[in-house]
């Protein structure tokens, strides 16, 4: 293929196709948020395509929706702004892309069969702290040649600290948003803004360094494919939002135990918006949607469309505790959900853990507390 990439590219892009060149066994991309780790190994990925034929590329992530929205969206608007971008070569539905004969398939570990399927070539493991061990070994005993791994070091402890990074085949790429001359002022504002609000936040998503402390709030959630079709109640938590999210969870109780799924995670979007994207997606009108309290006009405006829809109870660490004393599960689509609580955390300050969470991306996990806590302690929940 003769085609000639252009690319906006950073050091992080430099360094790992220097590494790669160098045959470097495993390349790990350790960064804070937007550092460009991500969208530079997709550009990689991309200029190899070009450079061989005939190859298997691999990108995996926890689960099939997560890689879909992130690394394949990347991949996906590299081959656009480039203009090498063919529809007929795109398997939406398998999540596969043919480039000059060779195939990209990305796919969540979710899927068990992917895992041991057949062998790659090379293998992305995007956010790669998400994976279990036992995960990566099964992808990297099936690839012929070289391994690429990304993440925010969120985790205090992990695998790849101990099992991948002292190798000498290994190559470590340190990244922050300092290193990415792309980005926006009001982004660098926003990362910047972890400095006066958590030491570790900012040690993790504004330095690109490990986590020095296990400040998590939930740490007992797992994965669900769907949300249980026999349930004990069904209600709603939502939180209001403009240049933040706007955030509509659905909450299934089944013996106790707490299941959502996001059904809306929207910014930018008026109240009568929001009301008719509800309509659209069929939200129940007969189950409780407990709603932020502080935005009464905008409760009042859906109720008046014939949505039960009330002001949420807000206590704050009464409304955590009533979560984590509860099996807690999320539907493997809900994206920014998951992302939301994996890094929803206490403040830490002077190294001690306050009983204050964060108030950084923290809609979803509002929207959740709102519902459950609100559901737990009303006594008109079941009344229409």
């Amino acid at each position: 293929m003769s085609k000639t990439i252009k690319l906006k590219s950073t050091r992080i892009f430099q360094e790992s196709y220097q590494a790669f060149n160098n045959d470097y066994d495993t390349i790990v991309n350790q960064g804070g948020s937007r550092s460009s780790k991500t969208y530079s190994i997709a550009q990689l990925f991309v200029v190899l395509g070009h450079v061989f034929t005939n190859k298997v590329f691999t990108i995996a992530r926890k689960t099939t929706p997560a890689v879909k929205a992130t690394a394949l969206r990347d991949f996906l608007e590299i081959l656009q702004n480039n203009g090498i971008y063919d529809k007929q070569n795109y398997n939406k539905t398998m999540g596969e892309y043919i480039l000059n004969g060779n195939l990209y398939e990305f796919i969540g570990v979710d899927d068990p069969q992917k895992i041991r399927g057949r062998k790659r070539d090379f293998l992305w493991l995007n956010e790669a702290n998400e994976f279990k061990h036992e995960d990566y070994k099964q992808l990297e005993m099936r690839t012929v040649g070289q391994k690429f791994l990304d993440y925010n070091p969120s985790d205090e402890f992990h695998w790849i600290y101990d099992d991948i990074l002292p190798r000498k085949d290994c190559k470590f790429i340190k990244s922050t948003y300092l290193d990415n001359p792309f980005l926006e002022q009001r982004i660098i504002d926003k990362i910047e803004q972890y400095k006066n609000k958590d030491e570790n936040y900012w040690r993790i998503y504004g330095l690109g360094e490990k986590g020095v402390s296990e400040a998590s709030i939930y740490t007992h959630w797992q994965y669900v494919d769907k949300l249980p079709e026999n349930y004990d109640e069904r209600f709603y938590g939502l939180d209001f939002g403009w240049n933040h999210p706007t955030v509509l969870v659905e909450i299934r109780m089944k013996d106790d135990r707490i299941y959502c799924k996001q059904i809306i995670y929207e910014k930018y979007k008026t109240n009568g918006q929001i009301i008719d994207l509800m309509d659209k997606l069929g939200v129940d009108k007969n189950s409780q949607i407990f709603a932020d309290s502080a935005e009464p006009d905008r409760i009042n405006e859906i109720a008046n469309r014939d949505y039960w829809c009330n002001p949420a109870k807000k206590d704050v660490l009464k409304g955590i505790d009533d979560i984590k004393l509860r099996e807690f599960y999320i539907t493997s689509d809900s994206v920014e959900g998951i992302k939301e609580v994996k890094s929803y955390k206490w403040q830490v300050k002077d190294e001690k853990v306050i009983d204050k969470p964060v108030k950084i991306n923290d809609d979803f996990c509002d929207a959740v507390r709102y519902g459950v806590h609100s559901y737990l302690n009303a006594s008109f929940v079941g009344i229409v």
